[in-house]
């Protein structure tokens, strides 16, 4: 499975002299709540377990405007970090039973804690029902709820946009697993 990840240039780095890059808590600029964790529980259950030591996934990009290429670096550039700084988007070539794909537009109403729905009356019924449930049964709803999540079939309406952008886990980056990369530079902030 073809996928591209944008990376500081210090993940290129780390590659590059150790052979892997695993994502560190400690470094990473996501907030690692309850929905990544969320998130991390479904890769264990549909990927396997993590390599010893591995706490959480490296994220990549399978699909953006609806199109399997990689990322345009020319909009990408203003994306990432806080500017002038280098980055790499990298070229990776996976095993498909390594990869948790999911749709990266409906991946953001899980990080605002809502429920999936495909139409507004089934966000209606569903918030009425989750409202009458007691806090365990809210619970297992909303897991099952998210597992919309990973269906990336096309669905474009009123009230949602499905399959157009599709994200990508994975539990580590080997250096075989590259297949090219290319290097860009962070837009700069204007200066006053």
């Amino acid at each position: 499975m073809r996928l591209w990840t944008i990376q500081p240039i210090k993940v290129w780095n780390e590659i590059q002299n150790y052979g892997v890059y695993r994502c560190n808590p400690v470094l990473t600029t996501l907030d690692m709540d309850d929905e990544y964790k969320w998130m991390i529980r479904k890769m264990v259950d549909r990927t396997g377990p993590p390599p010893e030591g591995v706490q959480y996934p490296v994220w990549a990009w399978y699909k953006q405007n609806g199109k399997y290429h990689k990322p345009d670096l020319r909009s990408a550039r203003w994306g990432y970090g806080p500017g002038d700084e280098d980055y790499a988007c990298i070229e990776i070539e996976m095993p498909a039973e390594k990869v948790l794909l999911s749709d990266f537009d409906v991946w953001h109403i899980i990080l605002n804690h809502g429920l999936i729905s495909e139409t507004e009356e089934e966000d209606k019924k569903q918030e009425a029902l989750f409202d009458a449930m007691d806090s365990e049964h809210q619970a297992l709803y909303r897991d099952k709820n998210w597992e919309r999540v990973f269906d990336i079939s096309p669905l474009h309406n009123d009230w949602i946009t499905r399959g157009e952008w599709t994200q990508a886990t994975f539990w580590e980056l080997k250096k075989e697993d590259i297949q090219s990369a290319k290097f860009f530079r962070t837009a700069g902030r204007k200066k006053d």
